[in-house]
């Protein structure tokens, strides 16, 4: 016989109310006591009516790719849609169904990852758009469920992680830059908090130092991954330094490196001829802006296709929980003006 709430309240010692009020997230249960009553239903296998009814044994092990942060975007970002891409063609291979689901870090707080697996049935997740800081970082550290982030890395007995060496990767398009020339270099940096900014951001550092270059502090303009911040910021930049103070503008995303250029554009500078500017990423609208923009393609439909195929086989013990890092590749396009040619 299936429990029931009643079962729930006893065992988790409350009344049925409020387990009702807990299982519905309302705001007047103690987070401690939310916690200890989705333990318990979990335990019991207890679901609720309306979630039994549209439950069938076939969906009995749901998959979920929960997004963080993708309606704070104020324009769609290619890098989700390829990811997605990814995602679901293994899906469509494999006969599966995922669902996906939009959270940001204030919704994190309201509702803990448990929770959310718990009332949507939710057996494995693909996490993409964390930043270090967020709640489910360190709840997922202590969750049973298996899980992949994608670009986050969370450490726990069940969670993978699929990334790249953005280190790496950085540091070569850094060396790109200063083999051209340029030794006067404008970061255009991402999210503080993203530990992708955090490992680029050690790529750059790595290569100034092997070449003797200092990276100051006044030449990083700061942006959360949005073009219209990094179009902002080079105005500032060039509010308080003058023309001669960069050559090459070095940014963290395909689309702080559009939002560059244009800035560039409307101070009636010209890309590559007065500016040399480059890109991370890889998606595809960096091969039609103009000029076409030399990147970092670090193989995102590759990305979200290989987070999909590690966590289908975690949740068939096919494979245990590992970091899986993929190849980059440095696409040299139109954007960067070779300095030493100058000079010979």
């Amino acid at each position: 016989m299936p429990a029931t709430i009643r079962d729930v309240a006893k065992a988790a010692g409350v009344t049925i109310g409020t387990v009702s009020r807990a299982l519905n997230n309302y705001s007047d249960v103690n987070c401690h006591t939310r916690e200890r009553i989705l333990r318990v239903a979990q335990e019991l296998g207890y679901r609720p009516n309306q979630m039994a009814r549209s439950l069938s044994s076939k969906h009995s092990k749901n998959i979920a790719l929960v997004l963080s942060g993708f309606l704070e975007d104020t324009m769609l970002n290619d890098f989700e849609t390829m990811l997605m891409k990814g995602i679901y063609q293994f899906a469509f291979e494999h006969g599966i169904d995922i669902a996906m689901y939009v959270i940001n870090s204030r919704t994190q707080k309201e509702k803990s990852y448990e929770q959310l697996c718990y009332e949507h049935n939710i057996a494995g997740a693909i996490l993409f758009g964390l930043k270090t800081n967020d709640p489910y970082c360190e709840a997922l550290a202590a969750s049973h469920r298996p899980c992949v982030t994608i670009d986050t890395e969370v450490r726990g007995p069940c969670i993978s992680n699929v990334t790249l060496d953005d280190v790496t990767a950085f540091d070569e398009l850094t060396q790109y830059l200063i083999d051209r020339g340029h030794r006067k270099i404008v970061l255009v940096h991402g999210r503080k908090n993203a530990m992708v900014s955090m490992e680029r951001l050690v790529g750059a550092y790595q290569a100034f130092t092997r070449n003797g270059l200092t990276l100051t502090h006044d030449s990083i303009i700061y942006t959360n991954f949005l073009r219209e911040e990094a179009v902002a910021g080079v105005g500032a930049y060039f509010r308080t330094h003058t023309p001669d103070s960069a050559t090459a503008f070095l940014c963290m995303s395909d689309m702080l490196a559009i939002g560059t250029i244009e800035a560039l554009k409307s101070l009636g500078y010209r890309v590559p001829d007065d500016y040399s500017v480059v890109g991370y990423d890889g998606l595809e609208v960096a091969n039609y802006t103009d000029p076409k923009i030399t990147t970092v393609d670090q193989n995102i439909k590759e990305k979200g296709y290989e987070a999909a195929h590690l966590l289908y086989d975690m949740l068939n013990g096919i494979r245990p929980a590992q970091k899986l890092v993929l190849p980059h590749t440095l696409v040299e396009r139109e954007s960067v003006k070779n300095l030493n040619e100058l000079s010979n």
